[in-house]
């Protein structure tokens, strides 16, 4: 036979008896017990690395469902950690679908804490929204309810952030459903009536509908407190057995005063005798001028009100008493703050009051409204000027004693809060006249003195020298009477102050024109109300009856004169102005407005000395009212 033949029946005799043979088995390794154990006392020890470490370990000796638990496992314990690199690593080796539903919800979980650790809103959403929350546990579902909001606040999207809010309520306890009932109001007010009509998600007496409901009233009606409480009764009603806290959405309803159209009698509580005495018969004055150039029906009572400033007592409550007997629609005073105090400790008040003053320490009291000249009002608003003109650092010379201290501080801190820069401040002497050896510290020009002394002395030789101010100053803030104004200024231009802006309060100017001494200001920039100048204040017929009278010390109280005049000018205005913050009124100390405490803020003019004679300046632009 061909000895081919026979080669080739050998190998398939071959293949035929190594395909009989038995094939050996193709089972993967098994992870040890005792190593699990280990994994899970170290997980449960707080060793979460080790933990982690021991099951990447066993993910690596396993396959499907058992491999992607020990995958989940590890991820889950770096990301105990912060170990946040490492966990994304571990869960992107997970094949989710090996896992169980339990599992599949801590690893969509586990993926969104990641994304919002990055500030990653989107991601974080998608990875959450594939898990059904009706199927998990309470705890579980707080969590996924609490990284939602997490996302839904840095993608600003307010309405799933309101609705998660409810969602997320029942799930707390009552502390926390204190807390995150304000966080829902907070972002319910941040929609628009018609957005919280359209996408109102259900209807009375639902929960959900209520917040929606509530949040829309508010919205749509809060500058109308007729119709506003007309629609809270209406939601009472609806919604009987809603949880919202009325404290929760009353403090943010401004309802205001409902003085009538038509007042027929309104008192005016002012000192006849006393320290105060003079400022009360300006005051009045005012209210007169204006009163007469209305030509208003309402019935004016002038009530003496007296506070003993040793022993601090006042008869302004029985005063007050008095405002009731006689039917009045509003009372305006008093004028000192022992007697302010009183008022504003008393249980309730009747009556509408507009003070004279203010007091320092923020009171509120309802039906209680503050309205002063008060000089820190100035010294804030001269802060708010400087850095809307960009400047970022200043210098601050301010007379000693109580009243440069007020000044200057109020000056400070709204300087600090506005985030610019305080180099330095010198307090001067009022009784002196030559300001020498507080200017040159202030300006720096010491410092560059004692470099010349230096450099001289290295250099063995005679150098020219002219002192320079420190350059890193933008603008120097002046505290200043009069007088004491006109003396710095050229003693700053003396001691080369240049071109460097001097900004002051209203206290610098006297309020009368006088170019021959006015001369010395120039260049300053001050703020003051809108009678000072003659431009705005010819224009107002009670100021110009009370220029056209030559009232006593008209120049000299000129100020207090159109305090009286936007005291009653507020009479009309009232119901609007506390209603609303936003709402102004151009009055004779400036652009009125009042806040929530009920304290009235100014925005007053900006003008500059120019050859003795004062120079209007553009408007200031920011949203700051003072």
């Amino acid at each position: 036979m061909n000895p081919k033949f026979y080669l080739s029946l050998l190998i398939i005799v071959i293949f035929s008896l190594t395909a009989c043979q038995p094939s050996a088995p193709t089972t993967a390794t098994r992870p040890d017990d005792s190593a699990i154990l280990q994994a899970e006392q170290a997980e449960q020890s707080g060793d979460y690395f080790g933990a982690a470490q021991q099951y990447l370990e066993l993910a690596s000796l396993s396959v499907e469902q058992q491999q992607a638990h020990f995958y989940l496992r590890a991820a889950l314990n770096y990301w105990e950690i912060a170990e946040l690199e490492q966990a994304n690593d571990s869960l992107r080796k997970i094949d989710r679908q090996q896992l169980s539903s339990v599992q599949q919800v801590d690893a969509a979980t586990l993926e969104a804490e990641l994304h919002l650790a990055q500030s990653q809103a989107e991601p974080a959403l998608t990875a959450l929204t594939s898990i059904e929350l009706d199927d998990v546990a309470d705890e579980q579902k707080r969590n996924i309810l609490e990284l939602k909001i997490t996302a839904y606040q840095l993608t600003e999207n307010w309405l799933e952030l309101a609705l998660t809010h409810i969602q997320l309520t029942p799930l707390l306890s009552d502390i926390e459903q204190e807390q995150n009932q304000q966080a829902l109001w907070q972002v319910l007010m941040s929609l628009t009536p018609q957005a919280l009509d359209l996408f109102n998600p259900g209807m009375p007496p639902a929960i959900d509908s209520g917040w929606f409901s509530l949040a829309y009233s508010v919205k749509a009606y809060q500058s109308n407190p007729d119709a506003l409480i007309v629609a809270l009764e209406d939601w009472q009603r609806n919604y009987p057995t809603h949880p919202a806290d009325p404290a929760l959405y009353k403090q943010k309803i401004k309802i205001g005063t409902q003085l009538p159209e038509q007042l027929n009698d309104v008192v005016i509580l002012l000192p006849e005798t006393g320290s105060y005495a003079s400022v009360a018969k300006a005051i009045k004055q005012g209210i007169l001028a204006s009163h007469y150039t209305d030509g208003s029906r309402t019935q004016l009572h002038f009530l003496d009100v007296s506070t003993n400033n040793d022993t601090g007592v006042s008869n302004v409550w029985q005063r007050y008493q008095q405002a009731i007997e006689l039917n009045a629609n509003l009372v305006i005073g008093p004028l000192d703050k022992t007697s302010i105090q009183i008022l504003a400790e008393a249980e309730t008040l009747p009556i509408p009051v507009l003070a004279f003053n203010r007091l320092e320490n923020e009171v509120q009291k309802e039906n209680l409204f503050q309205f002063g000249l008060a000089p820190e009002d100035d010294a804030i608003s001269a802060a708010d000027f400087a850095i809307n003109q960009g400047y970022q650092r200043t210098v601050v010379l301010a007379p000693s004693g109580d009243w440069g201290n007020r000044v200057s501080s109020a000056f400070n801190d709204q300087w600090l809060n506005n985030g610019g820069i305080l180099l330095n401040q010198i307090n001067y002497n009022e009784s002196e006249s030559d300001f020498s050896s507080t200017i040159t510290p202030l300006l720096g020009l010491e410092d560059s003195k004692q470099r010349y002394r230096s450099l001289k002395q290295i250099l063995a030789t005679p150098l020219e020298f002219e002192p320079r101010r420190r350059q890193d100053i933008d603008f120097v803030f002046l505290v200043a009477r009069p007088l004491k104004a006109r003396q710095l200024m050229p003693q700053l231009k003396f001691h080369r102050s240049g071109n460097l802006p001097v900004i002051a309060t209203s206290h610098a100017y006297s309020g009368h024109e006088n170019n021959q001494q006015d001369i010395d200001l120039n260049g300053l920039i001050f703020n003051d109300i809108p009678w000072i100048f003659s431009n705005t204040a010819s224009a107002d017929s009670a100021y110009m009856a009370l220029h056209e009278n030559q009232t006593d010390n008209f120049n000299s109280f000129i100020r207090l004169y159109a305090l009286g005049s936007d005291a009653y000018r507020l009479i009309s205005e009232l119901n609007s102005l506390s209603r609303s913050s936003s709402v102004t009124f151009q009055g004779a100390t400036g652009l009125l407005s009042i806040d929530e405490a009920g304290y009235v803020h100014r925005k007053i003019l900006w003008a500059t000395f120019n050859k003795g004679k004062i120079s209007l300046l553009p408007p200031v632009t920011d949203d700051t009212l003072h």
